[in-house]
C-alpha cells in the first residue's frame, strides 16, 4: 500500500515548485550536467526555529518558515517510506535467492516473487513525488538567508569610523566633469575617463593594488563570465536581468536556462567563486588572501544619469578564506585597518559604518560599508564595501577544505574595496577644482603592478 500523504500533500507540492540552476536531481539529472550538489544545512537550522525566525523578521524577509518545515516533512517522510521499501526489497530478495539456489519449489517461493514485484512497482511509484518533494524542498531552502553576524545592527547603521568632515559644496559631479573636460556621459552604459580622470582611475588601481600586496594580499586572475549555478549558489536570482547581464541564446526558447553565462567582470565575487566551485583546499593553506583589479559589471538600478549608478565599473575585489570564525573575525578587523589607512591618506572625508540587517543581500552575515557624502545626492554613497558572509556560500557551491581527515567549509570575507566611478562622483563633489591625489599621479606608478 502506498501512503496517503501523495494525495493529501500533493497540492503543497505544486505550490512551492520552483526551477534551479544550482539544484538539479531525478529525471532532470538525466538531461542536465550535475555540475555541484550543494550541501543543505536546513535540518542543522531548523533547530533553532526561534532565532531563524527572529533573523528572518529582522531582515524583513518574506520567506514562510511554517510551508518550508511542512514541505520539508514530505520530503523526509517521502525519503523514509523509500527507505523502508529499498530495505524491504533487499530482505526479500535474499529470501528469495536462497530459495532458489536451493532450488525450492512451492507456495513459498511464489509468495515471494509475488511481493518481490509488488516491492519493485511501489519504489518506481514513490519516486517521481520523492523526487518532486526533494526539489522543492531543497530549492526553497536554497532561499533562506545568511544568519546575522552577531555585530550586525538590527535596524540603523553603526558608524565605527569617521574621517573629517563633508564637503560644504552643493554641486553635480556630472556637471563639473563637462565643466572641466574631464568626462564623456552619455548614459549610465556609456560614459568616458578623460584627461586627470583616466589618470586617477589607472593610479587608484596601482596605489590600492599595490598596499594590499605590502598588506599579503596575492593578486589573482579571474573570468569576466559565470555560470548560472554559480549565480545563484552566491545568493542571486540568476532569472533576473536587474541583478546579473545574461547572455542570451537564440536556440533557447523557454528564456529560463540554467546552463546560461553571465556577464559579471572578473573583479566580482562571482568570478572568484567560478573558480573555487568544488575546489578542495589543504587547511594548512589558510588563510588565504587574494585581491583583483578588474571590471564589475552591474545593470543599472535606475533611469537616473549618475557615476553613481554605472553598470560598467573599475573596482579593486578581495575575496578572503578561512577555517573558521575567529579566524574571520580576525581577518574582518585586519581589513578595516588596511581600509582606514587607504582612505585617510587620500584626505576625503568618508565614514566606515555597520549596514543594519534589513538592508543586507540574502548571503551576507554582515557588511561594513565605506562612505563619501555627496551633495547631488543628499547623503551617503557606498564607494567600497567589505561583506562577511561565514561558510554560506561555500556550502552552497562545495568550497572545502581537508583538515584530520574530515572535509569542512571555509569562511569567506570579500567586498569591492574600491569602486572608481562611485569614489570619483563623491570627490569630484568635495572639490572646486579636481586635482589628481599625489598617491595616484604617473610619477608614482612605477613598480607598483
Amino acid at each position: 500500500m502506498m501512503p496517503n500523504i501523495f494525495n493529501s500533500r500533493l497540492s503543497i507540492i505544486k505550490i512551492f515548485k520552483r526551477s534551479s540552476a544550482l539544484f538539479i536531481n531525478g529525471p532532470k539529472a538525466t538531461d542536465n550536467f550535475v555540475y555541484v550538489t550543494p550541501h543543505i544545512d536546513f535540518p542543522e537550522r531548523i533547530k533553532h526555529k526561534d532565532l531563524l525566525k527572529s533573523e528572518l523578521c529582522k531582515r524583513h524577509a518574506k520567506n514562510n518558515l511554517d510551508k518550508l518545515v511542512e514541505l520539508w516533512s514530505v520530503y523526509e517522510e517521502l525519503k523514509t517510506r523509500k527507505k523502508e521499501l529499498d530495505e524491504k526489497k533487499a530482505q526479500v530478495s535474499t529470501e528469495l535467492g536462497k530459495l532458489l539456489k536451493e532450488g525450492t519449489q512451492g507456495d513459498n517461493l511464489e509468495k515471494l516473487k509475488i511481493q518481490l514485484s509488488l516491492l519493485k512497482e511501489n519504489i518506481k511509484k514513490i519516486k517521481v513525488p520523492l523526487w518532486s518533494a526533494e526539489e522543492m524542498a531543497v530549492v526553497e531552502s536554497l532561499k533562506l538567508p545568511n544568519g546575522l553576524h552577531p555585530r550586525t545592527p538590527d535596524q540603523n547603521r553603526d558608524i565605527l569610523f569617521q574621517h573629517s568632515s563633508p564637503s560644504p559644496n552643493n554641486k553635480n559631479h556630472l556637471e563639473i566633469g563637462r565643466e572641466q573636460d574631464l568626462m564623456c556621459f552619455t548614459k549610465n552604459e556609456n560614459y568616458y575617463l578623460l584627461s586627470d580622470l583616466a589618470v586617477f582611475e589607472l593610479g587608484a588601481k596601482f596605489h590600492f593594488s599595490n598596499y594590499l600586496r605590502q598588506n599579503n594580499f596575492t593578486q589573482f586572475s579571474n573570468p569576466d563570465f559565470t555560470k548560472s549555478l554559480v549565480v545563484e549558489g552566491c545568493g542571486a536570482d540568476y532569472t533576473n536581468p536587474d541583478s546579473t547581464f545574461i547572455l542570451h541564446n537564440n536556440e533557447d526558447t523557454e528564456g529560463v536556462s540554467g546552463s546560461r553565462l553571465h556577464l559579471t567582470g572578473a573583479a566580482s565575487l562571482y568570478s572568484f567563486f567560478a573558480y573555487h566551485t568544488k575546489n578542495v583546499l589543504y587547511s594548512k593553506v589558510l588563510p588565504i588572501k587574494y585581491f583583483t583589479i578588474g571590471r564589475q559589471y552591474i545593470p543599472s538600478p535606475t533611469e537616473e544619469d549618475s557615476l553613481f549608478h554605472v553598470s560598467q565599473s573599475s573596482v579593486v575585489e578581495i575575496f578572503i578564506s578561512t577555517r573558521n570564525s575567529a579566524e574571520l573575525d580576525e581577518m574582518l578587523e585586519n581589513v578595516i585597518d588596511v581600509t582606514k589607512e587607504l582612505y585617510t591618506q587620500l584626505g576625503y572625508h568618508f565614514r566606515l559604518s555597520l549596514i543594519p540587517a534589513d538592508k543586507l543581500k540574502m548571503w551576507e552575515s554582515l557588511r561594513l560599508a565605506i562612505e563619501m557624502y555627496s551633495s547631488s545626492q543628499k547623503g551617503y554613497v557606498e564607494v567600497g564595501n567589505i561583506s562577511l558572509s561565514g561558510d554560506f556560500i561555500s556550502k552552497r557551491l562545495m568550497f572545502t577544505y581537508t583538515e584530520e581527515k574530515q572535509y569542512k567549509f571555509p569562511f569567506i570575507l570579500s567586498g569591492t574595496i574600491l569602486n572608481i566611478p562611485k569614489l570619483l562622483g563623491c570627490i569630484l563633489e568635495q572639490n572646486t577644482h579636481f586635482v589628481v591625489p599625489e598617491q595616484f599621479k604617473v610619477e608614482n606608478w612605477r613598480g607598483k603592478h
